[in-house]
């Protein structure tokens, strides 16, 4: 189900469809206060591909936009086919449209591609799904009879998995504490994430209430020898955001010293002793309660946009969302994503490396023409300037 990762579902202000994907700039995608809030979440099954569709306009009415679909053969087709069928509506307010797609899977992989245009502004904004035959999601999970559009799954509340028969899932989990993305300059990425020996299993009959109990990742399965399935975190009730003093110290990790992040560590759930540190850093009260709130915003939109079987902060994208926050420019190619921000003339490409447990996880290509960029910034959250 990928909107549940919300990666290849891209927005974008654009005055018309005559451009292919490659030429847009679809930095809107992640900005928090965009205009038009749409997901689009894909599963595939043995002859039928699925796409739900959620497309909200906070500020006025639905009525006030135009939308439209269309199909494109690849990222530089720079014309698509309207789609002449229509799509199952679910659910319809004043703000909101929920419905569903539903394709034959195909041959070679397509984008589906949605318009959705302000009528009284004349602005556009473009979202895509990939439609691809060898996507490895075949199933979903639900709660109050909604399906889940996060990568999380709240511990102890319950939840039921369906897919297209009533096959059993088998879930796979793993309580390892996946590490954070290396820095940008770092020779090489942290060491693969593994996934070699699950901690244990457990049985779901679709359509029967689960819970998670501990927090980790959750693969589920129909057949565990093939390569497909969906993944998800278990987690606190808070996420994405962070509460306890405990849970805080972990992403401050990239803009501390290594003796700095051993106290924040050690402090446990000591506030007096976390806030000294916080305090030795910025050297003033306002500094610190403004450092302590922008970083913590970005690393609840880091987790919001990029949680996968571990916390959005620990991908590379989230790493870099949170230290450099939303970029200039985002444009995208098959199989790669670019950020650019202007101010420091910096691009960061990422390259799609997916698989079963997050078939759009994404790799920095990383460099050490980073490293002074990098410090530079983390300079600026240290001394509340960024």
């Amino acid at each position: 189900m990928r909107a549940r990762i919300l990666v290849l579902t891209f927005v974008l202000p654009f005055a018309g469809l005559a451009q292919a994907i490659t030429g847009l700039n679809f930095r809107e995608w992640y900005n928090p206060d965009a205009e038009v809030l749409v997901t689009l979440t894909a599963a595939r099954f043995s002859s039928e591909y699925e796409v739900d569709y959620s497309i909200q306009t906070p500020a006025q009415p639905r009525s006030k936009y135009t939308i439209t679909w269309e199909r494109r053969d690849s990222y530089t087709q720079r014309e698509g086919t309207a789609l002449t069928q229509s799509p199952a509506t679910n659910h319809e307010t004043e703000k909101t449209l929920q419905g569903t797609w539903r394709f034959p899977v195909p041959a070679t992989p397509w984008l589906l591609v949605l318009k959705v245009t302000n009528t009284e502004s004349k602005t556009s904004w473009v979202y895509f799904e990939r439609i691809d035959p060898q996507f490895p999601t075949n199933g979903w999970v639900q709660k109050n009879q909604q399906k889940v559009i996060e990568k999380y799954l709240i511990l102890n509340q319950a939840y039921q998995a369906y897919a297209a028969d009533a096959s059993p899932f088998y879930v796979s989990a793993y309580y390892v504490d996946f590490p954070p993305a290396n820095p940008p300059f770092s020779p090489e990425a942290a060491l693969a994430d593994r996934f070699m020996f699950y901690d244990s299993t457990f049985r779901v009959v679709p359509g029967q209430p689960f819970t998670l109990k501990k927090p980790g990742a959750y693969l589920f399965q129909r057949d565990t020898n093939a390569a497909e399935g969906f993944a998800y975190i278990g987690t606190r009730d808070v996420f994405p955001k962070f509460s306890s003093i405990a849970d805080l110290a972990q992403p401050l990790l990239y803009i501390t010293t290594p003796e700095e992040f051993k106290a924040l560590v050690a402090a446990g759930t000591d506030k007096a002793k976390f806030d000294k540190v916080i305090l030795d850093i910025t050297n003033d009260k306002e500094r610190a309660k403004n450092f302590m709130r922008s970083y913590f915003r970005r690393v609840e939109l880091a987790n919001q946009y990029f949680t996968s079987y571990k916390h959005g902060w620990k991908t590379d994208r989230g790493m870099i969302y949170t230290i450099f926050g939303l970029p200039d420019e985002v444009s995208v190619n098959d199989g790669t994503e670019t950020w650019f921000y202007k101010n420091s003339r910096t691009r960061f490409t990422f390259v799609r490396r997916g698989s079963v447990y997050d078939p759009e996880h994404y790799v920095l290509l990383r460099d050490k023409r980073f490293t002074e960029v990098w410090f530079s910034t983390i300079d600026l959250w240290r001394k509340s300037r960024f």
